[in-house]
């Protein structure tokens, strides 16, 4: 039948439009995107896994605690004024929220996150 109706000019859209909602393609699944990572495996990079690590100052700026994080991107994240002054939990608490946040160069804050602190994708 549908050689036939081919042939007499009808579109396929038009048989598609024929048979839905029954014959249409489902819509695709939301993709997600998730990776997580070794916070352990950072800080030993970063500071020596000493997360009440003091600050240090270069050109950059200066940074504390486990994972190195930057005083100007901290801004009294969890109540702490810097870093090193709050605990693992907090630290990788702000950490999540730089990976999982809008902020397009989380990725690129730690060194060692392209390693093997990283896993998924």
């Amino acid at each position: 039948m549908r050689g036939a109706l081919l042939a007499l000019g009808f579109a396929p859209a038009l048989l598609i439009q024929q048979c839905a909602p029954e014959c249409a393609p489902e819509p695709p699944a939301a993709v997600s995107v998730a990776w997580t990572v070794n916070w352990d495996k950072v800080a030993q990079c970063e500071s020596g896994q000493n997360w009440s690590h003091g600050p240090v100052r270069n050109s950059a700026g200066t940074f504390s605690g486990g994972l190195m994080i930057g005083h100007a991107y901290w801004k009294g994240y969890g109540g702490y004024s810097a870093p090193y002054l709050a605990p693992k939990s907090v630290q990788i608490a702000w950490a999540e929220d730089m990976i999982n946040g809008s902020y397009a160069t989380a990725d690129r804050m730690w060194q060692c996150i392209g390693g093997p602190a990283r896993s998924g994708v």
